[in-house]
């Protein structure tokens, strides 16, 4: 059989991909692979699977306000890449600090003194304790039995601990930690701090108790101990805006605001969680242990692009403009059930597919509140080709990503801007 050239091969497919992507991958095609007719098969099976992993858009149909894989908060960027002034001070024409509009709207947002913005929240994390052992002479960490967590990704907090050089002191039990378990571990271990993790991503019930960071203040204040709160989610809109639009479901989450309010020294939270921006983490708190961390060599390697600074900015003001509903996050939880439905009716009137409409919930996701359901009407499309259907979902110019429950296809429109209903709605013609 003729022999085939790299850039035959290269030619026989085209694609938007970068000329030379597609050079390299056809040189190891024809390595591995001598047959035409399998040379050719086998270089759009490589190239579509190198496409399917770019970073493109999708629509968010699963339901999931938060959802980890597809980026957690949803948008709207406003940053374009141009020049900025992010290290530059347009008063004394000369070179500046970093983020002090947006430190001093944050500061004001959370009532703190000091705060400092980090890539992620485990970052926030391991900055803060590097910072505290470095500075105030900390050599233990004590923390809840029911609060050592691990999230996705491989994080896992003793590990974290480890990492900083401190010592993990545990305390209490899984279901029941006391103050009289912190004040012991204190009072054998009189340089620690007090760390106190939010439980995100599960939930205990039943014979339960913790401890409050207002008693905790009490008693660090006592033994002249720090107290820190990862506080993971990073809840801030005001409770007015969650009585004015019916929103229940965050009675039982703690504000970052009351935190603070409450004695927590430092706290920290993520930026595309419940805050509902991009990613990064927040460190929050007392001005003296924020310069601290400012100051140290690792601050750098941790510091947030002016890309994620700048929307940091804008969430920021629009909660300080008490335009909370302009943030996407919040806008797709005021949504009400009835307003939904209008969605989903227009939908289904659009379609001929066979499909019906039910009553569902959507989640919050990326590892806040798991057990909080939210009452949603659904598409759903009952089928033994689920496979198929995701198929040609995933290789739309803007993929669909809906969810999926047995031989169920469901599209929750909870998770997606309306403005994508009409791609949702072309999507649904076609399969």
């Amino acid at each position: 059989m003729e022999n085939i050239s790299v850039n035959a091969l290269v030619d026989s497919y085209q694609i938007h991909l970068p000329r030379e992507v597609c050079l390299n991958v056809a040189k190891n095609i024809l390595l591995e692979f001598s047959d035409k007719e399998n040379i050719l098969e086998e270089y759009k099976v490589a190239i579509d699977n190198l496409m399917a992993n770019e970073q493109i858009k999708v629509i968010n149909c699963t339901g999931t306000l938060l959802h980890t894989n597809l980026g957690r908060a949803q948008t709207n960027m406003s940053f374009q890449g141009h020049a900025s002034n992010i290290e530059f001070d347009l008063v004394k024409q000369s070179r500046g600090k970093r983020n002090l509009y947006l430190s001093y709207s944050m500061n004001l947002l959370l009532g703190t003194e000091g705060v400092c913005f980090v890539n992620n929240n485990a970052s926030s994390l391991f900055l803060t304790l590097h910072s505290l052992k470095k500075n105030n002479e900390v050599d233990s960490v004590i923390i809840s039995r029911g609060e050592i967590v691990e999230i996705g990704g491989s994080y896992r907090l003793p590990e974290i601990i480890a990492e900083t050089g401190l010592k993990l002191i545990e305390v209490g039990t899984t279901n029941k930690t006391h103050i009289k378990d912190y004040a012991s571990a204190l009072k054998q271990n009189p340089q620690s701090l007090v760390l106190k993790v939010h439980r995100s991503n599960f939930t205990i019930s039943g014979f339960v108790e913790e401890v409050s960071i207002k008693d905790l203040k009490a008693l660090t204040k006592e033994h002249e101990a720090l107290l820190v709160h990862d506080i993971g989610s990073g809840l801030v809109v005001e409770k007015k805006f969650l009585e004015k639009n019916n929103i229940g479901y965050f009675a039982n989450e703690q504000h970052v605001q009351d935190s603070i309010a409450d004695g927590a020294d430092l706290v920290m939270f993520s930026g595309d969680k419940l805050f509902g921006s991009i990613q990064a983490g927040i460190i929050a708190g007392k001005e003296s242990l924020i310069r601290d961390m400012k100051d140290s060599p690792l601050f750098r390697t941790y510091r947030c692009s002016p890309v994620v600074s700048y929307e940091l900015q804008k969430t920021t003001e629009l909660y300080l403009s008490k335009k909370e509903d302009s943030i996407p996050l919040w806008h797709f939880l005021k949504l009400s059930y009835e307003e939904l439905l209008k969605r989903v009716n227009t939908l289904s009137d659009a379609i001929s597919l066979e499909h019906s409409i039910e009553e569902s919930y959507s989640l919050i996701g990326g590892g806040s509140m798991p057990d909080v359901r939210i009452p949603s009407p659904v598409i759903t499309i009952q089928t033994s080709l689920v496979k198929n259907i995701l198929s040609k979902l995933s290789t739309l110019s803007i993929p669909i990503i809906p969810r999926v429950k047995g031989e169920k296809v469901i599209f929750d429109l909870r998770s997606s801007f309306e403005a994508d209903d009409v791609l949702i709605a072309d999507a649904l013609k076609n399969l």
